[in-house]
This record gives C-alpha cells, structure tokens and sequence, in this order.
C-alpha cells in the first residue's frame, strides 16, 4: 500500500511539473522582457541627462570664449595702448557688468602673474591674498599656456563657501616689455555644478573630466581620495552602467548609474506579474490537483496493461520453447536449449521427466494440486506445465534432487490410483522427447479404447488455427497422424477430412496427394497429416517487444485495420509485417484487446459499411457485395443474413418502409 502511494505522490509531482514548465517559460521570458524593458529606460534617461548637461555646459562656455575674445583686442587689457592708473578702475566696472552674464559663475577674476596681482569686480589683491583664502586651486594650471584655451581644476572656494571648479582662460596682451600673459579665472561653486549634474537616483552620480581627470564628482567621495583613481575603479568593477558624452574644449561628462538598480526599477513590474503568477499557480495547482487522480488512474491502467503484456509474452515465449521439446531433439548449447534457459526452463538441470494426466476429471482436482506441490516444493525442482491438448495436462519436471527422492516421488503419483503417464527419468536433454512418448503412451493405454477418434486433439487443433499458433498445430498434427494410422479405414478418412476442413485446405489438393501414396488409408491419413505438419510455416514467435512495436497499442493497430482493411492485399499477415511482429503474437494481441479475432473485427467493419451503403446510396447487392471485396454477391448475402436475420435487400426495404 505504501509503494503505491509513494507511487501516486511521484505521478502527481512529475505531472504538475509537467504542466507548470509552460509557466515557467513564459515567466522567464517575462522576467527577460523586464529586464530588457528597464535597460533601455535607464539608457534613454542617461543620454537625455547627457545632452541636457552637455546644451547647457557648452553655452557657459561659448559665453567665456567670447568674453575671452571681446578682452583679447580690448585696451584696457593691454598696457601698451591703455593708461594704467586708470584702467584698474575700467576692468573693474567691466567684470562688474559682465558677471551678470556669467549666472553659473561665483565671480571673475584678472591674475596678472608677472605683477602678482588679481583684479576683480570689488578691487586689486595679492596673489597670495587670492589663492589663500578666496581661491584654493592648484597653481599648475598656469604652467605652460596657450592662448584662448581653456583649463579646469578643483578648487576650494572660501572656507565657508565649500568646493566647487576653476575654469581658467589664458589671455595673451601686449605690455611695454612685450606680450604677456594673463589669465582669467571662472570659480564655480559646487552648490551650481549640483544643480545641472546631479543625478535624480540616490545611488546614481555625474562626473566631470578635463583631461582625462576628474574634477568634479556629483556624490561625496572619501576625503583625501583621489578622484581619478576612484572613477577608474568604478568603472573597472563592473558594477556600473557608465555613459559618457562630450562637452566640448576637452571636457567630457559620465553618467554611472548602479547596475542593482536595473533590478530595483522592476519592483512595480514584478509585483503586478507576482499576483498574476500567483494567482495562476494556484488555480492552475487546484486543477492539475483535481485531474491528477483520474490521470493517475488512465496512467496506472496503461502501466498494469504493459505489465500483463509482458508477462503474457515471457508465457508466450516459454510456451513455444515447450511445445519445441516435445517434437525437437534438444542439445545442450543449441538454440533451442539457450532459448529454454532464457526463458527460464531449466532444462539444465540433472534430472527431467513428462508427467501426462487428465484434467477433465473433477475428482482428481485434489490430486492435481498435490502434484503441483511437490513438484515444486523446493527450489531444486520446477513443473512446467503444457497447453497442448484441451482436457489434458503435461508437464515437464525438471529437478536437482537425487534419482532416489524422485523416484519415490513418482512411486507416490503411481499409487494414487489417477490415470498418469510418467515418462523415464533422463539425464540428457537429447532423451526429453522420448521421455514423452513414453508418458502419452502410458496415458493412451489408460484413456484411449481401441480406434477411439480423437476428439479433444481436433479440438485443440482448431483453437491453434484459429490462434495462428504454428508450433502447436505442429505438434497437434503428430499426434493426430499416430492415431490415424491406428484408426480403421472409415475414422482415418473422416479424420484426414476433419483436419483439411479445420485447416482450410485445398480438397482436390489434398485428394491428389492421396492418390500419390500406397497403404491403407490409415497408413496414408497418417504420412500426409505429419507432412502437412512439416509444411506449416516454421515455429510460431514468440511475443516480442521490437523497438517500433512495443511503442503502439491496440488503438494503433485498429487504426492500421479501419484504414486498410478493403484493400485488396490486405490480410493479417501483411499487418502482422508492418508492426514488425509474428502472426500468432498480432492474432493473439488483437483477441485479448478486442475480444475478437481480426477477422471477426474486419466482418463486423464490412457489416456496418454495408448497412450505411444500403440505407445511403442506391447501389445494387453486387455492387455493394464488390466494394466491401467479397468474392461474390452470395457469399455477402449469406454473411448479411447470418449476422442481421434479413437479407440486404430485406433490410433495406425495411429502412425505407420506417423513414
């Protein structure tokens, strides 16, 4: 009980799983479309941030080259052509109405390097006053200077006014001693530069670069920790999403937007895909639940089918290697005998005898249930029981006991008082089949009066044909040609005329054999019985299991009939070829399956055509008799009558007469 609840929980897991890899493919193509979704939005928001930042940086520049240039032929600016006691006060008035201009600017400043001066908007102070305590900046951006291009450092704006950037604008004039060079200073402060760069996200940052240097970082960074370093390092982790766009005169600016945040942006996706997901799985759940327990049993059904297949192809296999040993000559290591032991009749063992009793006796039912149990009592014997003959029971024992325990034992069956056939003990497998002789004969001397017809053996034949079951209709017709030849004239005649009508041979074939042979009729009966015998078409297979046919069922095989069965080289032979199998195993298949025999199905299939043609169409009985390939009309009525009670044209007249 335990195995098959394990059993029925493992189909219900495995089918669930079945049904829930859809879902799952679906929901990883969602996560997928998601993901991909988020991406491009955080791309899209990058480049509109850098082209925001870029507009708007490249304006404040344009505005500090054009200053730059309106100074640069300014006399003011250059001492050769201006008076200097007053052009301090000009530069200042000028600076004051330009920084107007310059919003995004904190001031603009004059350095004149040589005098050590600075001028601005309020006055002149030292250099050393300046870059103390109202500019910190690193002064190396003085060093080697071109005209008009513009520099750009960190700087330190006032102790209390925080950090921020210094553009600087080398600006070349003339003095009395020549040209010189002054430079014009842009402090900007960071409060300005957060107010374009910084990004909406928290973990989100800009940077601006100058030279391949970061001067300025929208996010507070370590004190002390060097810029350039910490971007290099941030884009070398991988971490980042990283955009760059260029904002002209050597400055470029960098969008790093953390990449855990392509993950965080689908929260409202994921949770509106959750419930559905949820949702889903419990629904789809509750049913796959419901339908688990009849598809359990669908799949149980089909599991326990395929068992007893199997098992009734090992019988089928073991059956025909039996049926061999009673008229083939076995030795050890031939085909027959490793067949034999692959289907695990022991035939290996010491000692093998034929036990041969009735079994239409019903007070010997005690005696046979005794006998099975000390044939089998321990594991070093085994009785293998034969279905040749309707009413009669054959066995082959083999056993490893000692000659003298079986000796009793046979001893003991003797004096019973049941009608038994015991052939000699043998120990070579060649002696098997005289063994049964000896076991029928005892039995025939027992049951069988003198020219007693062989009733049960045509029985039994007519069931092997039927069955298609080769090896047994051999089998049979030896044992019906040594009776025949102990027959008188009369029963020999009506025997050999009984087995051609079971078989369904040719009569003037078989007459014109007769004619060929000398002896009495018996004698003849007898010879023709075991030739046609030995002309039955080799040894029936056993059930098997070939890859392409233990892949179909019978719905395979009644689909092959329906489609197929009007043609005109249609015959269970053919089908037994198509699905790579034997006759007898098709024949036998079909009949446990069914209930009918293929034949019998393939009437029933004609039965119905011809009722629907009848009642549909108005064409003639041989017509109809035509089409459904029978070889004439008569045989079809004959058919139509047996099965309805009515001819064809009866039951349609019937038909119309009831429309």
């Amino acid at each position: 009980m335990k195995s098959k609840r394990e059993q029925y929980i493992r189909f219900v897991i495995a089918y669930n799983i079945v049904l829930l890899i859809p879902l799952l493919v679906i929901s990883i193509n969602v996560l997928q479309l998601f993901e991909k979704q988020q991406f491009h939005k955080i791309r899209d928001e990058a480049q509109l941030t850098l082209e925001r930042q870029g507009s708007f940086w490249k304006q404040q520049l344009s505005v500090m080259r054009t200053f730059h240039m309106s100074c640069k032929y300014d006399k003011k600016y250059n001492e050769l052509y201006s008076d200097v006691p007053k052009v301090y006060l000009d530069i200042q008035e000028e600076f004051s109405r330009q920084e107007q201009n310059f919003p995004f600017a904190d001031a603009i400043y004059l350095y004149d390097r040589e005098k050590k001066i600075v001028l601005t908007s309020t006055g002149k102070m030292t250099e050393e006053l300046f870059f103390s305590t109202i500019c910190r900046m690193d002064r190396t951006v003085f060093e080697n200077p071109e005209d008009g291009i513009i520099n750009a450092c960190p700087v330190l704006l006032r102790a209390d006014k925080g950090k921020g950037i210094a553009c600087t604008v080398p600006l070349k004039t003339w003095g009395k001693g020549g040209s010189e060079m002054k430079y014009l200073i842009y402090p900007i402060r960071s409060d300005k530069l957060e107010a374009q760069f910084k990004q909406e996200a928290e973990d989100s940052f800009s940077v601006i670069l100058f030279g391949g240097q970061v001067i300025y970082v929208s996010q507070e960074w370590e004190t002390g920790q060097n810029r350039t370093q910490k971007y290099q390092e941030l884009c070398q982790s991988g971490d980042y999403f990283i955009y760059e766009g260029e904002l002209g005169e050597g400055f470029f600016s960098a969008v790093l937007i953390p990449k855990k945040s392509l993950y965080a942006g689908t929260v409202i996706y994921l949770r509106g895909y959750g419930v559905w997901l949820l949702c889903s799985l419990l629904i789809g759940l509750s049913l796959a639940l419901a339908f688990s327990r009849s598809r359990y049993a669908a799949y149980k059904k089909l599991v326990d089918h395929n068992e007893e297949l199997l098992g009734e192809r090992d019988e089928l296999r073991m059956e025909s290697c039996l049926y061999e040993l009673l008229y083939k000559t076995v030795s050890p290591q031939d085909a027959l005998w490793n067949r034999c032991l692959k289907n695990n009749i022991y035939i290996n063992r010491k000692y093998k005898f034929f036990v041969v009793l009735p079994d239409d006796l019903p007070e010997n039912r005690g005696f046979y249930e005794w006998f099975g149990q000390q044939m089998n009592l321990h594991s070093v014997s085994n009785a293998y029981r034969i279905g040749l003959l309707e009413g009669i029971l054959i066995y082959l024992v083999c056993s490893d006991e000692s000659a003298f325990e079986l000796k009793g034992k046979i001893e003991q069956l003797s004096k019973k008082g049941v009608q038994i056939g015991i052939g000699s003990l043998v120990m070579e497998a060649e002696g098997l089949r005289r063994s049964y002789e000896e076991a029928r004969k005892q039995l025939k001397s027992f049951s069988l009066k003198e020219n007693d017809y062989p009733q049960r053996e045509l029985l039994s034949l007519r069931e092997a044909v039927e069955e298609e079951d080769f090896s047994r209709e051999k089998l049979l017709l030896s044992e019906i040609s040594g009776i025949a030849a102990e027959l008188d004239e009369m029963a020999a005649a009506a025997l050999l005329w009984d087995v051609i009508r079971t078989l369904q041979m040719d009569t003037e074939e078989i007459l014109e054999r007769v004619k060929g042979k000398e002896g009495t009729i018996a004698t003849v009966a007898g010879k023709l019985l075991l030739e046609i015998g030995e002309g039955l078409p080799g040894e029936t297979v056993a059930m098997q299991a070939p890859a392409g046919y233990k892949k179909r069922n019978i719905v395979d095989v009644v689909a092959y009939v329906h489609e197929h069965y009007l043609e005109d080289n249609f015959s269970v032979k053919y089908m037994a070829y198509y699905f790579n199998t034997s006759v007898s195993n098709l024949s036998h298949f079909f009949k446990k399956n069914m209930g009918v025999t293929i034949s019998q199905y393939v009437e029933q299939l004609k039965l119905e055509r011809a009722k629907d043609m009848l009642e549909n169409s108005d064409m003639r009985v041989s017509e109809i008799a035509q089409a459904l390939r029978y070889a004439n009309s008569t045989v079809f009525i004959e058919m139509f009558k047996k099965c309805e009670g009515v001819t064809p044209g009866g039951w349609r007249e019937n038909y119309w007469k009831g429309k």
